[in-house]
């Protein structure tokens, strides 16, 4: 009985180092494991520090290329503008109005913005002629409209007083003539005197309009088929000065526009 017990304390005491061997085994890979992952990281961020090293250098060296590139065109460059320098140094030489390359710089911005205001204040006066050419041309066709305006006007006037002029004489020769038929030559003489009428007030209306203080006929004077016709005329002949006016306004309109060209 005591070997059976001596034989359990002695498996029991096996089971508890086997366990805590397990236990250190288990406890050793884990920090293995934890060492291996601390050193995969270690590396990646070493690889990482590597690759970021190795874009430096690249871009240095891209840097540097294009360094050496600009310090070429500025040596071109230098070179092509010593001979400038050499020019301003020779002028300086035979010019002492000059003591510096500077004081020949400045005087020619100087220059230079004075031509290109010039050259500003010869577009505004270019811009400027242009358009009082573009005026010009614009009035002289609203004259040359308005001038035919009255010459139709004064063209159906014309008609309409020839056609009651003729009509008038034509009424008052078969007044004459033809006596016994006084009712129709009544009407007619009214008809016409209706038309001379009608013609009268326009020309009446008209130079109210353009006419200021226009002396006004007495009324038996405004009924009078001869002076009414007296007074058409007079309004004509006014057209046609008008017209004519207008027509010499046109021609010198014209010959200013190409005096301006």
């Amino acid at each position: 009985m005591d070997r059976v017990k001596l034989r359990q304390a002695q498996l029991a005491k096996k089971r508890e180092e086997l366990q805590e061997s397990l236990v250190k085994f288990y406890k050793f890979i884990q920090e293995n494991e934890i060492k291996k992952s601390r050193a995969e990281k270690k590396a990646q961020a070493e690889a990482r520090a590597k690759e970021e090293k190795h874009q430096q250098i690249l871009k240095l060296n891209e840097d540097s290329r294009c360094l050496d590139g600009e310090k070429q065109d500025i040596k071109v460059q230098l070179q092509k503008y010593q001979k400038y320098q050499k020019y301003l140094e020779d002028v300086l030489s035979y010019n002492e109005e000059y003591q510096d390359p500077s004081d020949i710089i400045i005087r020619f911005n100087t220059l230079d913005a004075n031509n290109k205001e010039l050259q500003e204040r010869k577009k505004f006066l270019e811009d400027e002629v242009e358009a009082q050419r573009t005026a010009l041309q614009r009035k002289k066709k609203q004259k040359e409209d308005e001038i035919l305006e009255y010459t139709n006007t004064l063209s159906k006037l014309q008609d309409f007083l020839e056609t009651t002029v003729k009509a008038t004489v034509a009424a008052q020769d078969e007044i004459e003539t033809n006596v016994e038929h006084k009712s129709n030559t009544t009407k007619t003489i009214g008809q016409i005197k209706m038309a001379t009428q009608n013609l009268y007030d326009r020309c009446m209306e008209v130079n109210r309009q353009h006419k200021k203080g226009v002396k006004l006929a007495n009324d038996e004077q405004s009924s009078d088929v001869l002076f009414q016709l007296s007074f058409i005329g007079d309004c004509l002949s006014d057209y046609l000065f008008i017209i004519d006016k207008q027509a010499q306004m046109g021609g010198r309109a014209g010959m200013r526009a190409g005096h301006y060209k």
